[in-house]
C-alpha cells in the first residue's frame, strides 16, 4: 500500500492554497507520497513547501481517505487542515502555478475527490476524522495509465538529457491496525495466545484493496465474534527502521458475543494499571488514546 497527504490551507479570506499539476494541468491540493519511515505530519510539511514554497504546521487530520487502483493497487491519504508559518508562493517542476482560490466556486479544471477533501476540510467540525473510500472513474483511469506509461517516460527522458537520475516510485507500506476496545468501567481489552507471555491489542495486517477501518471491525468479529464500530482514530505509528504504519482505533461494541478462539486467553486492564506482561509500543497507543478531544497522535514506535 503506498501513503500520501495532503495539505488543506486557508487564509485568512477563506480562500484555499491550490497548485496545478504539471502532469494532468488540473487543479489540486498540495501533497504527495510519504517517503521511506516519513510520519505523515511530516510528509505534508515537506509537500506543501516542495510544491508551493509556503511553509505550514498540521493542526487537524480532517479525512483519511482509501483510494484503489487496478494497477497500482491501493492508496492511503491522510487530509490535513493546515495554518501557513511562514514562506511565499513559488512554483516548482510540479506545480506550474499556485496560489489562493475562493472556495466557491472551486477551479472547473479539478477532480471531484479533492473537491470533496475541500469540502471535508472547510465543514469538519472538530474531533474524528471522516473515513472514507475515493474511487477514480474510467476515465481518470486511463488518464493516469497514460500519464504513468507515456508522460513520466517522457519525463524521465528529459532527465537523462540534463543528467539528472530517473523517476523513482515512491515505497510501499506495510499497513496495520491495531484495536482498542473498552468495557463498561473504561478498561481496555487485552489478549495473549497460550504459547506467547505478553499480552497485546487485537490488530493484525491489512489487505492490500482494504480500508484499514474496515479491517479493524473485521478482525473483531472474525476472532471474537463481536460487532463493532468505529468511534475515532487514537493513534497513526511509523516503526523505527520499518516502512510499517500502525493505525490504532477506538471502537465499541454494538453486538454479539466476546468468544475468543482457543488457545487465546483475554483480560480487561485499566489503562495506566496493566501488567509488565504487556508489549511497550501497545501500552503507548492505549495512554495516547486517553488524549481529550479526539485527537489523532502521530508517533514512532521502536522496532
Amino acid at each position: 500500500m503506498r501513503i500520501a497527504t495532503n495539505g488543506i490551507v486557508f487564509n485568512e479570506y477563506t480562500k484555499v492554497l491550490l497548485m496545478q499539476r504539471d502532469d494532468t494541468r488540473t487543479w489540486a491540493i498540495p501533497g504527495g507520497m510519504l517517503d521511506a519511515g516519513e510520519l505523515p505530519t511530516e510528509g505534508v510539511v515537506r509537500e506543501v513547501r516542495e510544491e508551493t514554497g509556503i511553509l505550514v504546521m498540521p493542526v487537524r487530520l480532517v479525512g483519511v481517505y482509501h483510494l484503489t487502483s487496478l494497477e497500482r493497487g491501493s492508496s492511503l491519504l491522510f487530509a490535513f487542515r493546515c495554518i501557513q508559518r511562514g514562506g511565499e508562493i513559488e512554483t516548482s517542476d510540479e506545480s506550474p502555478q499556485v496560489g489562493w482560490f475562493p472556495t466557491r466556486p472551486l477551479p472547473t479544471f479539478m477532480l471531484d475527490m479533492h473537491r470533496q477533501r475541500i469540502r471535508d476540510a472547510f465543514t469538519h467540525p472538530g474531533g474524528p476524522p471522516v473515513l472514507a473510500h475515493q474511487r477514480l472513474t474510467p476515465l481518470h483511469r486511463l488518464a493516469f495509465f497514460f500519464i504513468r506509461h507515456v508522460y513520466y517516460r517522457y519525463k524521465d527522458w528529459r532527465r537523462a538529457q540534463r543528467g539528472e537520475p530517473p523517476y523513482r516510485e515512491p515505497p510501499g507500506w506495510q499497513t496495520a491496525v491495531t484495536v482498542i476496545l473498552r468495557n463498561e468501567a473504561g478498561a481496555v481489552l487485552w489478549l495473549k495466545e497460550a504459547a506467547q507471555a505478553a499480552y497485546h491489542l487485537p490488530g493484525g495486517d491489512v489487505p492490500e484493496k482494504e480500508a484499514p477501518w474496515e479491517t479493524a471491525v473485521a478482525l473483531l468479529a472474525r476472532t471474537l465474534d463481536l460487532r463493532s464500530e468505529i468511534t475515532h482514530l487514537s493513534g497513526v505509528y511509523v516503526t523505527d527502521g520499518q516502512n510499517r504504519l500502525t493505525l490504532t482505533f477506538t471502537v465499541r461494541a454494538v453486538g454479539g458475543t466476546l468468544q475468543p478462539p482457543a488457545g487465546i486467553e483475554y483480560a480487561y486492564f485499566a489503562p495506566g494499571i496493566e501488567p509488565d506482561a504487556c508489549l511497550p509500543a501497545h501500552l503507548t497507543q492505549v495512554q495516547d488514546a486517553q488524549v481529550p478531544g479526539y485527537a489523532t497522535q502521530f508517533r514512532r514506535l521502536a522496532a
